[in-house]
């Protein structure tokens, strides 16, 4: 395949998640364990504990779906497929009909981009198609792949 460009999902929210609330966790263990006996107890039987093990849970559960669908966006020199590992969806320029961008109502970071979301109107579709350039790697080259299009199409 001529000159593909491969935009794939970020997965660093989830590992910090993960990450921040083990940490939490191995931090209130050791606070709350009892030091003054011989051995070293850890309470259990604490409310919470079992949130933040519910909170753990939650997100490994987040990560492994979202590792094991890695969703992709494919942009070739006269489509976009959207892919993830079980089904592939193309989009031919031609389809589209309209983009849009939402922004962002501060910009905090330079290097983040001030569009949060693409909302692209297709012709066999009567809702959006929302990506949001945020959550995949490269967003302002991204970013730049829909002005291309938005460009060529004179959308």
């Amino acid at each position: 395949m001529e000159n593909q460009r491969i935009y794939k999902y970020k997965l660093d929210i989830y590992y910090i998640w993960l990450v921040t609330s083990l940490l939490f966790l191995f931090v209130y263990i050791l606070i709350r364990g009892r030091f003054f006996s011989e051995k070293f107890e850890v309470v259990f039987h604490d409310a919470l504990i079992y949130v933040t093990l519910a909170v753990i849970l939650y997100y490994l559960f987040l990560l492994a779906v979202n590792f094991i669908r890695a969703r992709r966006i494919i942009f070739e020199s006269d489509r976009i497929i959207f892919k993830n590992r079980f089904r592939e969806r193309q989009v031919n320029f031609s389809d589209i009909i309209m983009i849009r961008y939402s922004r962002e109502k501060k910009q905090r970071n330079e290097y983040k981009s001030h569009i949060r979301i693409v909302k692209l109107k297709l012709s066999t579709k009567k809702r959006f198609l929302r990506i949001k350039v945020s959550d995949f790697d490269n967003e302002n080259n991204l970013l730049n792949e829909f002005k291309k299009i938005n460009i060529q199409n004179r959308i």
